[in-house]
């Protein structure tokens, strides 16, 4: 026996909408995960208690390429730089391609950075090390740039950068925890910290507003 088709239902406000789309809401309801600057910053601070120092490599890989260099190679050896010396570097990109960039440095398609990434409480030493082993390869490395979870006070990191610049000869330049916070939530990257950094959060329940509203 072949049962009948249900009959459509008409309903009057998807006729009316399908007319006069203007004339009705296009907004919608989302479910945002629930981030703020104090979680953030404790779960930066207790990075190495919880033995997550590589999602914290992947996290900060992931927003340089939001906020400084989109070329940025993925890491693909052990820990601790690997053979390479260095955590991720850029790659050649053409000028016609970096010239699009919106929030990235335009030069960094053309010249060839090394990045050194740590969660490491002692940073001065940390940093100083990966600049020496970074420029020991010989490449010809114009900018090192050192991003760390410490909390680093602007005097100390100042002092360190004109330093090992100096000394090397090479533009050092040295992203602490206070740099991160202000990166994601200024830019509204917390589901990116959220999903490479394994954080547990709650849900809260926001409207996007649409066009037409």
């Amino acid at each position: 026996m072949v049962r009948a088709k249900a009959p459509h239902t008409f309903s009057p406000r998807e006729f009316l909408k399908q007319r006069r789309p203007e004339r009705f809401s296009d907004s919608v309801g989302l479910d945002a995960p629930l981030l703020d600057r104090s979680l953030l910053e404790y779960h930066l601070s207790t990075i190495t208690s919880r033995n997550q120092e590589q999602r914290f490599e992947e996290f900060a890989r992931r927003l340089l390429q939001k906020t400084v260099c989109p070329n940025l190679l993925p890491h693909t050896g052990p820990t601790g730089g690997g053979d390479s010396k260095v955590d991720t570097e850029t790659y050649p990109v053409a000028a016609e391609v970096s010239a699009q960039w919106y929030m990235a440095q335009p030069n960094a398609g053309a010249e060839r950075w090394a990045v050194g990434i740590s969660a490491k409480k002692a940073w001065r030493g940390k940093v100083q090390d990966d600049v020496a082993k970074i420029v020991g390869t010989g490449r010809p490395y114009t900018k090192i740039l050192c991003v760390s979870s410490q909390h680093i006070p602007d005097k100390k990191r100042a002092e360190v950068e004109d330093a090992l610049t100096k000394q090397h000869g090479t533009d050092v330049r040295v992203f602490d925890r206070q740099w991160i916070l202000d990166q994601v939530f200024a830019l509204r990257l917390e589901e990116l910290a959220i999903e490479t950094l394994g954080i547990e959060t709650s849900v809260r329940r926001e409207v996007r507003k649409g066009p037409l509203d």
